[in-house]
């Protein structure tokens, strides 16, 4: 690589942690804004989230007397798992400049050491609410992940790899014809899979504080402050990851595969639309179904699982394109 190269790759990756850290406010603000209107309500101002954390970050932590070092520095582990994640997923140019260092297997492992951190954190306190919450949490996250990992060998079967970037530019090259029966499929179950881990209806309502129904609210009672403030902003940054690996593998058209300066700018604004368009879509789902019970939870990943199995299974009959 030479150093032009580096500079470059620099730049991009300098680029996608803002996209992705500036961006993940705004989208909880949308989906927020959608459910209002829905409700014939005003709602906050989109940027009600930023003034949010801002809020949070200029307060104190307030730690209970029977927790421990995990509770101060599970968020932050938990937060810099999810970003390590930024790198592997394709933004708005291809190939991912760390694409090498890591494919959606390696995705799926961060995303789970970000959830055990923050179900460890839970329990650490010793109480009631945290130990519910986290219990659900990775129940939850026990269906989801083997889901996850059937939708990733669906999706890169085509290409033969599963890395995000190569399975986006194999897609890019067939055109309109990589929106075959198996590609369909497979993105459903990762959409219900988007649902389940990031906590949306109908897996989980984020702005419920009933005890019977919440799980991520539950994990995070015990934390105020700087620490509540990376939380909330994980769990953002969480929803833009799955959300842009969905829009990258099932729709890549618009993502820059030169370092022009023109094509870069196009891919940054037809990613920011697809990211958005996303939020839209969750938001008015959520306004439409109810929060489901614990158990019946079980029956939506069988679903998904069935959907990515079914996939798999109509790659190899139709063949690999």
């Amino acid at each position: 690589m030479t150093g032009t190269d580096l500079v470059s790759a620099v730049l991009l990756l300098l680029g996608e942690f803002a996209l992705v850290l500036g961006l993940s406010p705004l989208l909880m603000g949308i989906i927020r804004k959608v459910k209002a209107r829905s409700q014939r309500r005003e709602g906050p101002s989109l940027l009600q989230p930023y003034r949010d954390l801002a809020k949070l970050f200029r307060k104190g932590s307030i730690y209970a007397d029977s927790s421990s070092a995990v509770t101060v520095y599970a968020p932050w582990i938990s937060f810099a798992a999810l970003l390590a994640a930024v790198p592997l997923i394709p933004w708005f140019f291809l190939p991912e400049p760390l694409g090498f260092a890591g494919d959606l297997i390696l995705v799926v492992g961060l995303f789970a050491l970000s959830r055990f951190m923050t179900a460890l954190a839970a329990l650490d306190a010793g109480s009631t609410f945290g130990g519910m919450g986290s219990t659900r949490d990775m129940w939850i996250g026990a269906l989801a992940e083997p889901t996850f990992l059937l939708v990733i060998f669906a999706w890169g079967a085509p290409s033969g790899s599963t890395q995000a970037s190569v399975i986006a530019l194999h897609e890019l090259s067939l055109g309109l014809y990589h929106l075959s029966p198996a590609m369909l499929v497979a993105s459903t179950a990762f959409a219900l899979l988007l649902l389940a881990e990031t906590g949306r209806l109908p897996v989980d309502n984020p702005a419920t504080h009933l005890e019977l129904t919440m799980v991520h609210e539950a994990m995070v009672l015990e934390y105020s402050g700087r620490d509540l403030a990376v939380i909330e902003w994980g769990k953002g940054i969480k929803f833009v990851l799955f959300a842009g690996l969905l829009t990258a593998v099932l729709l890549p058209w618009g993502t820059a595969v030169s370092l022009g300066a023109l094509a870069l700018v196009i891919g940054l604004l037809v990613v920011v639309a697809k990211l958005a368009a996303t939020a839209l879509a969750v938001g008015h789902l959520e306004t439409r179904v109810a929060k489901w019970r614990l158990f019946r939870l079980a029956d939506l990943s069988a679903l998904a699982v069935a959907l990515a199995l079914g996939s798999i299974a109509l790659t190899y009959l139709v063949g690999v394109g």
